[in-house]
């Protein structure tokens, strides 16, 4: 077997198991909170510990990235790995919100394994296998997603909190040990000429690609993240009662599901109409998805289109990584995927914010309708941007 598609088989199951421990740890941070003794302002110190970790991430990921650039992504892999592992079990011993606070800003400014193994495949992948085995990567990633929350419940059930923080860092760790001792870095180049942070952001703003990508996977990151706190609120309020936990898991699951199912076609889609194309019929779809789903009150209607909004989104994430693999020189690959993870967090950091003001002030559907026109606006700049003058 070649060592690539040896990589790719080993870092796609270390990222799903990554993706995992986060998704199986993440949604009951408010709860372990409430557990702390937390009574009295718990939205505001939640918003401040997922705040934080977003905050931290946006300036962190292009730094690591360039590290990764100049001396190789595995070993920034395998930092980030023992990093956060050692946090996941730092976590399980807090015991007040500061301590959880200080440790989620943690989590953004030293961790990045996802986007460090993405960009290995990048780099040790031949040219015309790259974009297939990023959709690969971040089908396995979308899996994680769907699977992380229902194996969190049932291990805050079986052991605690603390016990399934230990068992995710305890599965990062061992996910960690695979890339030391199975994956191979064998194609590595180097920074030619040495640049600052500042001048790395500048060079990717000057690029059509990097620029688009990084647009991209902001409107993302805001979809995502400005719908996600109101979600189960909104389906409790439109089915006139509290929504069973499952059928709340449900709906929440249906994009990542939606990735998972259509990843592949629209990388395949990409390659032969072109990855910009695939991204805006994406955000041109998920535009009008979110303007239907703020004018429905059916909840199976809404389900149905949430989906088709779903498969839409899947368009992004993959294109996206697939522009960056085809379109970028190797030695600016990891600081790229560091800048694409760097405006995801800028979108779901402005989002939450943004979301639930709007909500407050105009209800919960307007929150839909504001992602919607919020992904035609970002259609139309991401048309501009890419047929306008210069690389």
């Amino acid at each position: 077997m070649p060592y690539y598609r040896r990589n790719l088989y080993i870092l796609s199951t270390t990222i799903f198991l990554t993706a995992v421990s986060w998704n199986q740890v993440m949604p009951f941070l408010p709860l372990f909170m409430k557990d702390m003794g937390l009574k009295h302002n718990l939205l505001g110190w939640v918003g401040i510990v997922f705040a934080l970790q977003s905050a931290a991430s946006i300036i962190a990921q292009p730094f690591w990235g360039k590290m990764g650039d100049k001396y190789g992504r595995k070993p920034m892999a395998i930092r980030a790995g023992l990093c956060l592992a050692g946090i996941y079990f730092a976590m399980s011993f807090c015991q007040t919100p500061v301590q959880l606070a200080v440790l989620r800003f943690l989590n953004g400014a030293l961790t990045g394994f996802i986007p460090m193994s993405m960009a290995l495949i990048a780099t040790n992948t031949p040219q015309k296998h790259a974009a297939r085995s990023i959709a690969t990567a971040q089908t396995a990633s979308a899996a994680g997603l769907i699977v992380g929350p229902a194996i969190g419940g049932l291990l805050a059930g079986l052991v605690g909190y603390r016990g399934s923080m230990q068992v995710s860092g305890t599965a990062v760790f061992i996910s960690t040990l695979l890339v030391l001792w199975l994956v191979q870095e064998r194609s590595r180049d180097e920074i030619v000429e040495p640049t600052s942070l500042f001048q790395d952001f500048s060079i990717a703003l000057r690029s059509k690609v990097l620029s688009s990508v990084m647009l991209t996977v902001m409107l993302y990151g805001l979809f995502v993240a400005a719908i996600s706190p109101i979600l189960a609120l909104h389906l409790s309020n439109m089915n006139g009662r509290e929504t069973t936990v499952w059928l709340t898991g449900i709906v929440f699951s249906l994009p990542p599901i939606a990735l998972v199912l259509t990843a592949h076609s629209w990388t395949r889609f990409g390659e032969r109409m072109g990855y910009h194309r695939g991204i805006l019929i994406g955000l041109v779809g998920a535009g009008l998805c979110g303007l239907a789903l703020a004018l429905v009150h059916n909840l199976w209607l809404f389900s149905g289109i949430f989906f088709v909004a779903g498969i839409f989104l899947a368009s992004l994430n993959p294109s996206t990584g697939a522009l960056i693999c085809t379109r970028v020189e190797a030695g600016f690959r990891g600081r790229a995927y560091g800048m694409q993870s760097s405006a995801a967090m800028l979108g779901s950091l402005v989002a939450p914010l943004a979301a639930t003001r709007i909500g407050a002030a105009f209800g919960l559907s307007s929150v839909f309708a504001f992602v919607g026109i919020s992904a035609l606006i970002g259609s139309l700049a991401f048309f501009l941007l890419v047929n306008g003058k210069g690389e």
